[in-house]
């Protein structure tokens, strides 16, 4: 990778070398470290491991995407997707965030998984599959946003519909709601002074949340679904004869719970000693989600009385109506629950904000989109944040979100494609990885070493697994997933311009 045209980025081992000479003059060494690879120290690192874990956290929270998913898992499996698919789909990303800790600690830079495909890759594919990465990246936070924004404008509908049932549901209320969020939450990410603080405080709100709604249904549902009902019924009214399919399909809701861990490795030059502090992150953001998750979702299903009712709602927000009937028809209640569900869904839009931001600056530092020339800037004081990447990004959320009002089919089936971009931009990467034999220059601090054979090799069979079995409809004889599209669409704008490293690790 290059930071002036023509220049030669140094290989891992000269840099650190470097750094280590630089260190006193450049008085840390992080940026030293930075400087060394080829790039100038522009952000501060303002973010602690806490801070970062909250920005995982928040982008993640599984229990949250337990909410948002409700629906899609009950038709394609029933209880037991939520109980033992969050156990499967969890272990699996046991080892997919090894994989990426391990990358993230020998190479940590806010580029990514992209940067990584830059040092492993041989030179007569590096540039395409680097930029290949970066973008399949950079589209799975730009539509993982899309989906939260919408959760949010949803959100807000279904307490007015609630409160006034005389009011129908028209696609054009979550369009507005879902442009609003995308809106307000936009400021802020505008200023890094407060961004840290921020990301702090929604990790507190989504725990929070987590366990007043967890003891709320719990306590005041007026009767319990039996254990039976919870951990051993199984439900298929997707369409789909074989439940084999069915159930693996489902698994997409509970996914979502444990996907963008990724956006953990672009703080990378946000955060001290983040070869060691990214791993942290991203490892305790499994760890925290799997918990929540799965205490979530047995409250949830042990306190859920007409399940026909909470699929069928006209506030089209299923857990809404759940939390109604767990309260006992008490509307208040039930509101202030949900208010709970949208300040969370804030806080992590407000995170992947910041994930796709940076994923954005970092390209656009060697070319990767159109107007690099801005994308790349980071704002002064006060701002001290890439600004016009955020601006970007977000101009692009609101895209989509014509979509949603245009068609909630094609909307619905390009969310899918949110996940499976981002398990393209992480299989390049290690399939490298493994097809060099494991070979890191100078290994991090998380070097797994045999090991990581096996972690590695679940991250490539799961992301093919899932490119296979996610773009299937969720009903059978529904309409596609719109995988191809959002591929097209993206994959083209930069890529001449594009600056890769001449050398490999």
């Amino acid at each position: 990778m290059t930071s002036d045209a023509g220049k030669t980025t140094p290989s891992p081992k000269e840099a650190v070398t470097k750094a280590a000479d630089e260190g006193t003059s450049l008085g840390n060494f992080d940026d030293a470290r930075l400087s060394g690879l080829g790039y100038k120290p522009e952000l501060q690192r303002k973010f602690t491991l806490l801070s970062c874990l909250a920005v995982g956290f928040s982008i993640s929270n599984s229990w949250f995407a337990v909410t948002g998913a409700l629906t899609t898992g009950i038709g394609n499996g029933g209880a037991s997707i939520y109980m033992y698919g969050a156990i499967l789909v969890a272990l699996v990303h046991v080892c997919i965030g090894a994989s990426l800790g391990e990358l993230a600690s020998a190479y940590p830079n806010a580029g990514g998984q992209y940067y990584w495909v830059i040092r492993l890759a041989p030179g007569g594919c590096r540039a395409f599959l680097s930029y290949l990465t970066g973008v399949a990246a950079w589209a799975g936070a730009m539509i993982t946003g899309a989906s939260v924004a919408l959760v949010i404008g949803q959100g807000v509908v279904g307490i007015i519909i609630l409160c006034r049932p005389e009011i129908v549901y028209k696609q054009w209320m979550g369009f507005v709601g879902y442009q609003i969020a995308n809106i307000l939450v936009f400021f802020l990410n505008c200023s890094n002074r407060f961004l840290p603080g921020l990301n702090k405080a929604s990790l507190y709100i989504s725990l929070t949340s987590f366990l007043t709604i967890t003891l709320a249904v719990l306590i005041a549902s007026p009767k319990k679904a039996s254990a039976d009902a919870v951990f051993r019924s199984y439900t298929n009214s997707s369409g789909w004869d074989n439940d084999v399919v069915a159930w693996i399909l489902g698994l997409l809701g509970v996914n979502w719970g444990f996907s963008c861990l990724d956006s953990c490795v672009h703080m990378a030059e946000e955060i001290p000693h983040p070869e060691k502090n990214i791993p942290k992150a991203i490892m305790g953001t499994i760890a925290i989600g799997f918990i929540t998750s799965w205490v979530y979702s047995i409250a949830i299903f042990f306190s859920m009385q007409d399940i026909d009712r909470v699929i069928a709602t006209p506030t089209m927000v299923p857990v809404l109506e759940l939390f109604r009937q767990a309260l006992r028809g008490n509307i208040p209640g039930a509101v202030f629950l949900e208010v709970l569900v949208v300040l969370t869904a804030i806080g992590c839009l407000m995170s992947i904000h910041t994930w796709q931001s940076r994923l954005m600056w970092s390209f656009a530092r060697d070319k990767g989109f159109p107007f690099s020339s801005y994308l790349a800037v980071v704002a002064g004081a006060p701002y001290s944040v890439p600004l016009w990447s955020h601006i970007f990004s977000c101009f692009w959320i609101a895209v989509l979100g014509i979509l949603y009002w245009v068609s909630t089919t094609a909307f619905f089936s390009l969310l899918t494609g949110g996940i499976l971009m981002q398990y393209i931009s992480y299989m390049i990467p290690v399939s490298l990885l493994l097809i060099g034999g494991r070979r890191i220059s100078i290994p991090g601090p998380f070097y797994m070493g045999r090991w990581g054979w096996f972690a590695n090799g679940v991250l490539v069979v799961w992301s093919l697994f899932t490119l296979v079995f996610y773009s299937f409809p969720l009903c059978f004889g529904c309409d596609s997933n719109y995988l191809l599209l959002c591929s097209s669409i993206l994959v083209r704008p930069g890529k001449e311009d594009f600056q890769g490293c001449q050398e490999g690790a």
